[in-house]
């Protein structure tokens, strides 16, 4: 049997909604059967203090599990929920689906904590892709309208928000009338403009799925970020574990 390896990065979103990666969750597929990996990144080392997870104590230990850790596990809703059909189509996804995938398609978020995870972006058709939720929308006036009346595919623009005070290579998306409708995700900033620098261009995103206004602003609008894949590029880099 071939071995299938897919991966998640845990980040840490701070009271600034700036996003710190801090660990790597791997699910590993073989002849031996499924188990789950996690180890925490080395770019995270310096405050990990405040990032340990329930469950990993140990910065140096990369654990290994025959079922999905309890700390992920419970970020993924149940399938026997009576509105578990309506969260995966909100996800763009449809049933049956595991549950890494609906954990990476929607973030893991909790009400109760500050973690959330995300995949890295996939090859396909020899072009980088990766599928992201839009952020940032209920913090700018107007922004939940303008996402009301996107339609599927519909190209938005990219422009950096120099003037930003958390991040000031944050990346604001734009309507067809170059008005802001939210933001890249902090952990796909470096990426869109390490594309751009190797491409010469930001990657290109359009809008994949539009869920309607009764749905959590972090979960409205689902959004494709794609772009040639330069020879020998590696998006995150630099996210190696520790162990």
């Amino acid at each position: 049997m071939e071995c299938i390896e897919r991966r998640l990065f845990v980040a840490w979103r701070s009271p600034t909604r700036q996003i710190v990666p801090i660990g790597e969750l791997r699910q590993i597929d073989d002849a031996s059967g499924t188990r789950y990996e996690y180890a925490y990144l080395k770019i995270a080392e310096t405050a990990i203090d405040q990032y340990r997870l329930p469950g990993f104590p140990d910065l140096h230990c990369r654990y290994t599990s025959t079922d999905l850790f309890a700390t992920f596990a419970n970020r993924v809703m149940p399938r026997n929920r009576d509105d578990y059909d309506a969260f995966v189509s909100r996800l763009g996804l449809c049933t049956p689906v595991d549950p890494f995938e609906v954990m990476e398609r929607s973030g893991g978020r909790r009400q109760t904590d500050r973690i959330e995870v995300f995949g890295e972006p996939a090859l396909e058709d020899d072009n980088l892709s990766a599928l992201f939720f839009l952020r940032g929308i209920r913090h700018i006036d107007g922004a939940e309208d303008r996402v009301a009346r996107l339609t599927s595919e519909q190209p938005l623009g990219i422009r950096q928000d120099e003037k930003n005070p958390v991040n000031p290579l944050a990346l604001t998306l734009l309507d067809n009338h170059s008005k802001v409708v939210g933001y890249l995700p902090d952990y796909l900033v470096d990426t869109a403009h390490e594309l751009c620098e190797l491409n010469g261009t930001f990657p290109t995103v359009t809008v994949e799925h539009i869920n309607n206004r009764d749905t959590p602003f972090h979960m409205r609008l689902l959004c494709r970020l794609t772009s040639p894949w330069p020879d020998n590029y590696e998006p995150f880099a630099n996210f190696e574990t520790i162990a």
